[in-house]
C-alpha cells in the first residue's frame, strides 16, 4: 500500500489511479502527491466515463438546505468533495473518518470538527473551485448519458428482487442497463454473478422516465443489500436514483463484500476507531442521486451503508446513526476509448 506523509504523520493513500482524460493535468495535494481521476469505461456502442468522481466516497454538490454528517456510526473511509461555498454543513458526535475532505470553500466549516477527530487519517483541501466545478460537472453529464443508454432487452422494468440469482458470468465484457421499476424496498440479499469487466447500469424509476424525474424512493433495510458474485466487485454497479432511503437490522454480505470501513477496497485494516458494519441497508456500487424529484431532498438516512460511492445533487442530506462508508476502486481492465 502506498502512503503519503502529511503534516509529518503517515496518511495512507486511498485512491490512486491513472486518468480517464487523455489531456487532463491534475492538482496535486499539499504534500506534492497528485491524487488521479479513477476511470470507468463502458463497452457496447461508445464509452461513459466517470471521470473523477469515481475517485470519491461522497460527492456533495448542493446541501443548501441541509449538509448534516454526524457520529455513532461505525465509520467512513475514501476521499468525500464538497460544494462548501453552498452546502450548509453541520455535525456532532464522532464521526471515525480517513480520507481527504475537498471543498472549494476557504474551511472545512462545521466538517473541520471531523477532520480534527482524525488528524491522522485525514486532512482538508481548500480552495478547490476548479475540482468542484468539474465533479458537478461530471454529475450532470453522468445522469444525461445514463438516461439515453438504451435499456437491455427484456429489462425494460423488472423488480429489485427479480434479479437475484442473475449470473451472467460468460468471459464476455458486458453492460447491462437495467430499469428497475417496482420492489425498491429491498431487506433480503440480491445476488448477482458476472466477469470481473461487466457493468450493470441500474435505473431506479418507477416510470422509467427520467424527463420527470427518478420516480419512488430506494430503500435497503434489515440486511439488504446486492451482492456481488464471479469476478464481480460492488463498483461493477452504477445506480440513478431520485430519493434513497434506509433502516438498520439483518446481517451484513457476507465476505469478500466489505465488511467494514477499511481500507484497500474495503478488505484491509479497519481505519482507526472504525469498527465492522452490523447489519444496515446496504447501497452497493456508486450511487448517483438527485434527491426527490419535486423537492430536490434525500430522506434522513438511518444505518446506510455505502460500498463504492455517493454523488448527489441532493439539497437535503442526513447521515444519522450507523450511516457508514467505505470507498470501492473501479474495476480493473476498463477504458475510456
Amino acid at each position: 500500500m502506498k502512503k503519503y506523509l502529511l503534516t509529518g504523520i503517515v496518511l495512507t493513500s486511498l485512491l490512486m489511479f491513472s486518468a480517464c482524460k487523455k489531456t487532463e493535468s491534475v492538482t496535486p495535494l499539499s504534500d506534492g502527491n497528485p491524487i488521479n481521476p479513477g476511470r470507468i469505461g463502458l463497452p457496447g456502442g461508445g464509452t461513459f466515463c466517470l471521470g473523477d468522481m469515481s475517485n470519491f466516497l461522497f460527492v456533495f454538490t448542493n446541501g443548501s438546505t441541509d449538509a448534516n454528517w454526524q457520529g455513532a456510526t461505525k465509520g467512513f473511509v475514501g476521499n468525500v468533495a464538497v460544494n462548501g461555498i453552498t452546502a450548509d454543513e453541520r455535525t456532532s458526535g464522532g464521526v471515525p473518518y480517513a480520507g481527504y475532505l475537498f471543498t472549494n470553500d476557504g474551511s472545512a466549516g462545521s466538517w473541520q470538527n471531523i477532520l480534527n477527530q482524525n488528524t491522522s487519517q485525514s486532512a482538508g483541501v481548500y480552495g478547490e473551485n476548479v475540482r468542484i466545478d468539474e465533479l458537478t460537472a461530471e454529475l450532470n453529464n453522468a445522469f444525461s448519458a445514463i438516461d439515453a443508454m438504451q435499456v437491455t432487452f427484456d429489462y425494460e422494468s423488472v423488480s429489485a428482487s427479480s434479479l437475484n440469482g442473475l449470473n451472467v458470468q460468460n468471459g464476455v465484457t458486458d453492460i447491462y442497463v437495467i430499469n428497475i421499476t417496482s420492489g425498491m424496498q429491498i431487506s433480503s440479499k440480491i445476488n448477482i454473478t458476472g466477469d470481473a469487466t461487466d457493468i450493470f447500469i441500474l435505473r431506479w424509476d418507477a416510470d422509467a422516465n427520467p424527463v420527470n424525474g427518478y420516480q419512488g424512493t430506494v430503500k435497503f433495510q434489515s440486511g439488504g443489500a446486492i451482492v456481488p458474485h464471479g469476478g464481480l466487485k460492488p463498483s461493477n454497479f452504477v445506480n440513478v436514483a431520485g430519493n434513497i432511503s434506509s433502516s438498520g437490522g439483518g446481517s451484513n454480505p457476507a465476505a469478500p463484500y466489505p465488511q467494514g470501513p477499511r481500507y484497500d477496497d474495503g478488505l484491509g485494516d479497519l481505519i482507526t476507531n472504525g469498527s465492522n458494519f452490523n447489519g444496515g441497508g446496504f447501497f452497493t456500487g456508486y450511487w448517483l442521486t438527485t434527491g426527490d424529484p419535486v423537492s430536490h431532498q434525500t430522506s434522513s438516512l438511518s444505518n446506510a451503508i455505502f460500498v463504492g460511492g455517493w454523488y448527489t445533487t441532493s439539497t437535503k442530506f442526513s447521515m444519522t446513526s450507523g450511516t457508514s462508508g467505505v470507498y470501492v476502486s473501479p474495476p480493473p481492465g476498463l477504458t475510456c476509448e
